[in-house]
């Protein structure tokens, strides 16, 4: 199927928001190796640093074929690097869950759905042939990485109660997530999507001292 000029652009500046969240947690997961001393974490975070890194390359690549002569602003970036300044601030402090929380259970887990929701918009709009095995194998790293983080996060400690000062913490990534998702609301728009239908799908895969069930 022919991309249309407004239709590369549009695409090209929704690669461009994920590939901000990817340098992000390239950049998360290459510190996190750090804070870990366990040789099956460090592993797995090294490993998950190099496929971040990869999925930076692809959506570059993807943006440069779209759009040669570069792209309009993306919006999301401000909220992005608030995002960013949470936690590195957690990563300075070797403040390993509060790491996992930022990165593995939150973002990673809000980019999860993203990613599913952008590949199901390919295949409905008769754009499956672009990069779908590039996507799938994104898609399962993506999995693989809010999983991780969850397992890790229960593992630190061990059934024992979750300090309040992360309870409160998970709250201010989570306002911010919110605030990134809807500030990007209208590059979902070409996939016919609402914002609101990625956070709710987020919140449910949330633990519930991060979002309960509300009434």
């Amino acid at each position: 199927m022919f991309l249309a000029l407004n239709e590369r652009q549009h695409i090209a500046r929704l690669f461009d928001f994920l590939l901000e969240g990817e340098l992000l947690a390239y950049d998360c997961a290459s510190k996190q190796v750090d804070l870990f001393n366990d040789k099956q974490t460090k592993k797995f975070l090294n490993n998950q640093a190099r496929q971040e890194k990869f999925h930076c390359k692809v959506f570059k690549s993807g943006i440069g074929i779209l759009t040669p002569r570069g792209i309009s602003n993306t919006p999301g970036k401000k909220e992005m690097q608030q995002y960013r300044t949470l936690i590195t601030e957690a990563l300075e402090r070797g403040d390993k869950a509060e790491s996992l929380l930022g990165m593995q259970i939150m973002l990673e887990g809000l980019g999860d759905v993203a990613v599913k929701h952008i590949s199901a918009g390919f295949e409905y709009r008769q754009l499956g042939y672009l990069c779908q095995r590039v996507r799938h194998l994104i898609l399962g790293q993506e999995d693989a990485h809010h999983a991780f983080g969850l397992n890790r996060f229960e593992q630190l400690f061990n059934d024992q109660p979750i300090p309040d000062y992360l309870i409160s913490r998970s709250q201010d990534y989570l306002e911010l997530l919110e605030q990134l998702i809807f500030s990007v609301s209208e590059l979902f728009d070409y996939f016919d999507e609402q914002s609101s239908q990625y956070m709710d799908e987020f919140y449910l895969d949330l633990p519930d001292w991060i979002y309960p069930i509300r009434s």
